[in-house]
């Protein structure tokens, strides 16, 4: 069994609501760009979309671990509520988005509190898990009307967004997420508001991921029913928890030199549909608490 430590680093460092120098001026120089994986017709291909990702992320994760790992859940918790609403489309009594998110939460509500409460992984439950947790996978297309690639790229959100929760593998699977979202269907089908994805992206997520605070705004498709309902549930969730990242600020001075714990579970193999087949579905967070051990 692998346990996690409770975040135990100096947070009055860090001032929240400010932009580090260096990706403000990362965001001036890619506000001028223009990309031909987002379908922009000004493109000349000397932009490529994938090399200022990776530098954005790489300055996003320029502090301390435990630090850089709690901008990286956050930023994935984001992601993720904005992905939900397209596998509820196609099944709206599928629990499965509402359970990573729900286990996002807890681990960044766990991270966060100087508490007795830690997180213990055992490798072999999170394998299980992870085969899972896309139980629905074939049973999507049999629906009139899926959009196969919509389904398969929302699906691998999820998946990468549980890869996130290993620190050693965090930055490949936020890149991979985000490619996902960006050019990739989660989020959207087809080709038209691509730039305005990826602005919302750089110039709301980036920032508020750095200061572990909610987007300005949040990013919801046009056309999906109850829009406003939608924004309004996932924005009250991250309010709720960034003002208890920021009340438990004054509880997270340094105690103790804590090793932090990159390995949480065993490296992912490729994501592959037919392995999913016979797997169970898994519906409620009880059951996801008992598999990696929320104690």
């Amino acid at each position: 069994m692998i346990s996690t430590p409770s975040l135990s680093t100096n947070f009055n460092q860090y001032a929240l609501n400010t932009t580090p120098e260096t990706l403000q001026v990362l965001f001036n120089k890619i506000k001028l760009k223009h990309y031909e994986e987002l379908y922009e017709p000004e493109a000349d291909g000397t932009a490529l979309l994938e090399d200022d990702l990776n530098a954005v992320i790489e300055v996003l994760g320029d502090s301390d671990k435990p630090l850089n790992h709690l901008r990286y859940i956050w930023m994935t918790l984001i992601l993720s509520l904005a992905v939900e609403p397209t596998l509820e489309y196609y099944d709206p009594n599928n629990s499965l988005p509402k359970i990573i998110i729900k286990l996002l939460e807890e681990l960044l509500r766990t991270t966060i509190n100087s508490s007795s409460k830690s997180i213990s992984i055992i490798p072999d439950n999170l394998d299980y898990l992870i085969n899972n947790i896309f139980k629905s996978h074939k049973c999507y297309f049999q629906k009139e009307g899926a959009n196969f690639q919509a389904i398969s790229e929302a699906l691998d959100v999820f998946y990468n967004a549980m890869r996130v929760i290993n620190y050693n593998q965090a930055v490949e699977a936020i890149l991979e997420l985000l490619d996902d979202c960006l050019e990739g269907y989660a989020v959207f089908p087809g080709s038209y508001g691509r730039r305005e994805l990826f602005d919302w992206w750089l110039l709301d997520v980036v920032p508020a991921s750095y200061n572990l605070l909610p987007p300005k705004l949040f990013y919801v498709v046009e056309g999906v029913k109850n829009k406003e309902e939608i924004k309004l549930r996932q924005t009250r969730l991250l309010n709720k928890i960034s003002n208890e990242i920021k009340s438990s600020m004054p509880k997270l001075i340094l105690k103790s030199h804590i090793p932090y714990n990159n390995n949480i579970f065993t490296p992912p193999v490729k994501m592959n549909i037919g392995s999913f087949e016979y797997s169970r579905k898994i519906n409620n967070l009880s059951e996801i608490t008992q598999l990696i051990g929320i104690k």
